[in-house]
């Protein structure tokens, strides 16, 4: 054959075993720079030659394209090529991306219409109601400044920017970022993303802090100037180590005196796993003056009560008298995790206790060291004697 040129429409004679019928094999150029020649193979000499002389039109055509280009269209293929060329990359790839991230933005959706399906997701899959709110609050922070954007429209440097923007600190930052994760892959499967570019971001790293925790002298003072209707709130926090939002959830049937322990339910545990805590001795005598035969354990706004008495706890006191005591942020956990630990000397058993699948976040999180003498201390920290459920009431 004659025609030997790449950009040439070529017939050849074609043998094959398994297919001895093909007798011809027509190849042309593929309309992709860098792609394989196509090719068609045929039974009879005329039909290859009446498709080689389509095909030949076809490129002809395609050449008279290019032939037709203006010279400001060649110029800038060139300056793009000359671009590239220290990246590696060809003008083929650049766009071909460029098509795929536009071609993904008109099957995207807004994310700040997303949300909502989000969030609706999440409770059918029985997620707990404190772990919606903690979804649904970082979402909408991330909505405020990039709602009306589509996902695919989200990059690696656009999340970066955004979570560097918070100025918190690193624990609050990778909170922030662990949610947009749970965000972006539910929208990949959605097909609203080709990738998550949360995943590809700088985890900021945490510095463990020295958590803060109360003296069993703080605790004394707070539990008796506690309220009734607040009491219980406080001392399970103290000496069982539960959430506040467990806590809050949690109802008298569900402190079971006779067995000496706590049914905390998946429904309300953080970890979605049902546990039991044990109620200490001196669980027991704060809780029995109070303690109802149903009902809710925390009172009606049980958080806004909590935040009058902290306030009123801050105060010191110079009528009753007592001193002031500084509240600590989850320090009656923080405390009973600590002094639990201390006294028992058993990392795997307390951790149980507080919910957690492995000792990793006691030591990371929630401990401080005690010695076994004060951890002694705070679990016999005991109501006065004489103290029952007429005269506190009053």
């Amino acid at each position: 054959m004659a025609r030997s040129e790449k950009s040439d429409v070529t017939l050849h004679n074609f043998e094959s075993k398994h297919h001895p019928q093909l007798k011809y094999v027509v190849r042309w150029p593929s309309a992709i720079p860098g792609e394989q020649r196509n090719y068609k193979r045929f039974t009879t000499k005329a039909k290859a030659e009446k498709f080689q002389f389509k095909k030949e039109i076809e490129v002809a055509n395609y050449g008279r394209k290019a032939a037709a280009l203006k010279d400001r269209e060649i110029n800038e293929a060139l300056w793009a090529i000359g671009q590239l060329a220290s990246y590696g990359v060809t003008i083929r790839e650049v766009v071909g991306g460029y098509v795929a991230r536009h071609e993904q933005i008109k099957t995207s959706t807004q994310i700040d219409e997303a949300i909502y399906d989000f969030i609706d997701t999440k409770k059918a899959a029985g997620k707990a109601d404190r772990y919606i709110s903690d979804l649904r609050a970082r979402c909408n922070r991330f909505a405020k400044l990039h709602g009306e954007k589509t996902f695919a429209e989200i990059d690696v440097a656009t999340v970066e920017r955004w979570l560097e923007g918070l100025k918190v600190g690193a624990v609050t930052r990778n909170n922030y970022r662990r949610v947009l994760s749970v965000l972006f892959k539910w929208a990949q499967k959605r097909g609203y993303c080709a990738s998550n570019p949360v995943t590809e971001t700088e985890k900021a790293k945490e510095i463990s802090e020295r958590v803060e925790i109360f003296t069993t002298g703080e605790l004394r003072v707070m539990l008796h100037a506690a309220p009734p209707e607040l009491l219980p709130f406080l001392a399970i926090g103290a000496f069982a180590g539960l959430r506040a939002e467990e806590i809050n959830q949690l109802r008298w049937e569900e402190v079971d005196f006779l067995n000496k322990r706590i049914d905390v339910k998946a429904s309300v545990s953080k970890s979605a796993a049902n546990r039991y805590v044990p109620i200490f001795p001196a669980l027991l005598e704060w809780l029995q003056p109070v303690a109802k035969a149903s009902g809710s354990v925390a009172p009606i706004n049980a958080y806004q009560r909590l935040r009058a008495f902290r306030r009123q706890l801050e105060i010191e006191d110079t009528e009753k008298p007592r001193p002031a005591v500084a509240w600590k942020q989850n320090g009656l956990r923080h405390s009973f995790a600590s002094y639990a630990l201390a006294k028992y000397d058993n990392a795997a058993q307390v951790a149980l206790w507080l919910g957690h699948d492995s000792n990793k976040m006691i030591f990371k999180h929630y401990r401080e060291r005690v010695t076994p003498e004060s951890a002694n201390e705070w679990f016999e920290v005991l109501p006065k004697k004489g103290t029952n459920r007429e005269n506190r009431a009053a």
